[in-house]
């Protein structure tokens, strides 16, 4: 049961994780020029400046208005700031705030929020409020647009090398077989979840699914695994692409994963943040399409997982009697269990974090790249909107898209979480995706 003590503890915490996430939005920003901020480095991404924006809109939206019941600051930039009447490859056209200018809309909205959680009621105020979860919406909103801010400066090719991606912070990997497999045993059990303190409403609500025995890669497939399917000229290799995955490959001129460069020598290079660095073999492939993952897992012999199978080798075990919030349990993570929060600036090797297990033995599960998985963003059973549509609801049952699972190098830990469901289009290549594969149990 919630006490005062319990409710003043989850108010410190949150207002230090919106501390946090916004001293982390404008140290990824401060290094940059005028031109880095408002130039759009492709139509795939928003030029910086807008998610600035955006970041501040939203955040006075859903907490001074929706909440605190104040009339809105500019009504104007409630229509700038909408990105679905605004589509990423129209926002460098609009009448954006500056650096200066988007600084101040988020400094004097993050004044009078921080007045607000002080006062508002987690136990019997409104809906929003209760558990603190419209305060954790913003703030995990906030961290994914720092995935989608890295994603855009990782796209441009004329950018000097980025300042933050020179702290790569990783541990030492122990030595592992990078195709070692686990077993998972078929059966029902639990998906989803009915937290509402922080879950986003297509995770709930917690549910039970039946899955038959699989068998999963123990860690993410790695740069030398994806190299022997570019060796085996697998990109020309029609047996191994489905009809619109292959589709898709005719359209593009690549043959290797973004960022990826071979020299006269045949030696292959990896370009990230504007720096060059040679590929390393054990660390998991990243920046591939779902067509891609799709192809290799044909490659293999294998398929791609359905988050069902997913969750189920991330939260359960075989003797689990509950679910587990992360892969190791339910302990916050740490550096210890997980590269996430933007200090690896990159998946980290194979086998460097034994301690993010989970019941069933598969690692990094969370961290290093998010996972295509063969499933379609649909409602789970049950399914309720909260508290607007145009998070999930209006993106439900639209083939287009595949759900990836996990967490990247870049997702804040306010986000890594095993129910977590993120989803994308298929030809997506700069999102920090990566594959982990599957195999039915004969």
């Amino acid at each position: 049961m919630d006490t005062v003590e319990s409710i003043q503890l989850k108010k410190r915490q949150i207002a230090s994780d919106l501390a946090l996430t916004r001293r982390r939005t404008f140290l990824m920003t401060k290094t940059l020029t005028r031109d880095d901020l408002v130039l759009q480095y492709s139509p795939l991404m928003s030029p910086l400046v807008w998610d600035m924006g955006h970041i501040a809109n939203f955040e006075e939206f859903w907490l001074l208005r929706e909440l605190g019941g104040r009339r809105a600051h500019d009504a104007a930039r409630d229509e700038m700031y909408n990105p679905f009447d605004n589509p990423r490859f129209t926002r460098s056209e609009l009448p954006l705030l500056d650096r200066d200018e988007a600084t101040e809309y988020l400094n004097e909205v993050r004044h009078d929020v921080d007045t607000l959680l002080v006062h508002s009621d987690f136990l019997e105020g409104p809906k929003l409020s209760r558990g603190g979860y419209v305060f954790e919406m913003v703030v995990q909103h906030e961290a994914q647009h720092h995935e989608t801010m890295l994603q855009a400066l990782n796209l441009r090719s004329d950018l000097d090398a980025y300042a933050l991606s020179a702290i790569r912070s990783i541990p030492s990997a122990r030595s592992v077989d990078d195709t070692e497999r686990v077993m998972i045993e078929g059966g029902s059990f639990t998906l989803g979840t009915d937290d509402r303190s922080g879950a986003y409403d297509n995770e709930r609500p917690a549910h039970t699914v039946d899955v038959a025995s699989f068998i999963i890669d123990r860690f993410p497939v790695t740069n030398r695994r994806y190299m022997r399917f570019i060796d085996a000229d697998g990109y020309a290799q029609r047996e191994f692409w489905s009809d619109q995955g292959w589709d898709w490959r005719m359209s593009i001129d690549h043959e290797a994963p973004q960022g990826w460069e071979r020299s006269v020598n045949g030696e292959w290079s990896q370009r990230m943040f504007g720096r060059v660095r040679d590929l390393d073999p054990t660390e998991p492939v990243i920046h591939v399409s779902y067509w891609e993952a799709e192809a290799f897992a044909a490659f293999e012999g294998a398929r791609l997982p359905t988050e069902m199978e997913w969750e189920k080798a991330a939260s359960w075990g075989r003797d689990a009697t509950g679910a587990r919030t992360y892969p190791w349990g339910n302990t916050a993570i740490t550096g210890a269990h997980a590269n996430v929060g933007q200090s690896g600036w990159g998946p980290a090797p194979v086998g460097s974090y034994p301690a993010g297990a989970s019941a069933y033995g598969v690692e990094q599960l969370l961290g290093d790249v998010y996972e295509w998985t063969s499933s379609e963003f649909v409602a789970y059973p049950g399914y309720s909107t909260f508290p607007y549509p145009e998070y999930s609801e209006v993106f439900f049952h639209d083939e287009h898209y595949r759900v990836l699972r996990g967490a990247s190098w870049a997702t804040a830990p306010s986000v890594a979480r095993n129910t977590f469901r993120n989803w994308d289009y298929r030809q997506r290549r700069q999102i920090f995706s990566g594959i982990r594969l599957a195999w039915d149990v004969a």
